[in-house]
């Protein structure tokens, strides 16, 4: 009788659990925050690794004369992130306001007693998408997923480094990490305290217009996407059929939605070349186990796929012909496309892309391939684990 008490009771709050989640989505969907953005212009330099990424901003910041605002997903607790901190509080011991923000609960590590510090120095901090009630399980993995910095209205950041010494491969777990983030000069970075702001407003109900554009033209054609769980899938589609030769993706997370899949299965049918890669080693329970299906698929349709083998890659982007180039936060995944907010920023300079395109094949060179070698030794533990991750796509 317990046992069938347990299993009832179990049952109810599963039960109670999907009506969360399927009220919750359908609330969020009706009340999507959307920004549109016009088409604009900047100049930019690429970063991929951590340690170059932390030097620049931080000097950045100390030289800030005007305002500082940065949100980062996640802001750890050791000593890069203590660093961060003390930067911002010198900051504002200068007069100059500084704002902070991270999301609740990747950032859960930002205690009472550091944000009371904080907050002693001068440096206003906020956290976004607190989880709240009605719909908690659902406002629970509802996180804004965005990192963007903006100095004085005339730097901008944004891509994929969070905050902490795993982001310059001090970790013994996954050793290199492989991102890109982009710091940005020009009227773009209007555009990305446009987006900062309105997610201040958001968390602290203060309005605040951006500062404005320093200058009004910059040589190179850029476009800033923010999404809010509504929109992201149809951006993906849309670069996706507009390739006519080649796509290169490379994510973290490769969790495609149907109409994605069957996006990438006709690009592949029309000759365009599609290469995917994704880390070998996983960060998170069943994402790479939920990326095998798919990533099979693909493969016997024609891609070339890779597991990133020298650290953990966590870049998010897509390239189609050489000529576009999609950089940012957003993943190839569930979570990015109906779930978090995300930023990408798109750039149409083919020079650049050029560059970037040899650096994703020399990651594709030292890379372990996708092929039915690899999946015949797959373990039984990741066979079962592939099963259950199809019923946690939603989540992925």
């Amino acid at each position: 009788m317990f046992y069938i008490i347990l299993l009832l009771l179990a049952a109810t709050l599963i039960f109670l659990l999907f009506l969360d989640f399927k009220f919750g989505r359908s609330r969020h969907h009706k009340q999507a925050r959307t920004i549109p953005l016009e088409e604009t212009t900047g100049s930019y330099h690429l970063y991929k690794n951590g340690s170059r990424l932390y030097e620049q901003l931080f000097r950045d910041i100390s030289e800030a004369e005007k305002q500082v605002d940065v949100y980062f997903f996640l802001i750890e607790n050791d000593y890069i992130a203590e660093n961060f901190l003390q930067v911002l509080k010198n900051k504002a011991a200068e007069g100059v306001p500084v704002r902070l923000m991270g999301d609740r609960v990747a950032s859960f590590k930002i205690t009472k007693k550091r944000r009371e510090a904080l907050e002693a120095a001068g440096v206003r901090f906020a956290f976004a998408e607190t989880p709240g009630f009605p719909y908690f399980f659902y406002r629970l993995h509802r996180r804004n997923h965005r990192k963007i910095t903006v100095i004085d209205g005339k730097i901008g950041y944004v891509g994929g480094f969070n905050i902490g010494k795993a982001y310059i491969g001090e970790t013994s777990k996954f050793g290199d990490w492989r991102d890109y983030h982009i710091r940005s000069f020009g009227p773009v970075v209007h555009q990305l305290h446009t987006i900062f702001l309105d997610d201040w407003y958001l968390a602290t109900g203060e309005k605040d217009e951006p500062l404005p554009p320093t200058e009004t033209e910059h040589p190179y054609r850029m476009r800033v996407v923010a999404t809010d769980g509504v929109e992201l899938e149809q951006e993906f589609r849309k670069m996706i059929d507009s390739a006519e030769r080649e796509i290169l993706i490379g994510t973290p997370y490769f969790i495609p939605t149907p109409t994605l899949q069957d996006t990438l299965k006709s690009a592949l049918k029309r000759n365009v070349s599609i290469h995917i890669m994704i880390p070998m080693k996983a960060d998170h329970p069943f994402v790479k186990e939920a990326a095998v299906p798919y990533l099979k698929e693909l493969k016997e349709a024609g891609a070339d796929i890779r597991f990133f083998d020298a650290g953990f890659y966590h870049s998010k982007v897509i390239m189609i012909d050489g000529q576009f180039a999609d950089i940012g936060t957003a993943n190839f995944d569930r979570r990015s496309f109906f779930l978090n907010k995300e930023i990408n920023t798109y750039v149409y300079d083919e020079a650049f892309i050029e560059d970037l395109r040899d650096f994703y094949f020399e990651d594709v060179a030292d890379a372990v391939p996708f092929d039915d070698r690899w999946l015949k030794k797959r373990s039984l533990g990741t066979r079962i684990n592939q099963k259950i991750a199809v019923l946690l796509r939603p989540f992925l």
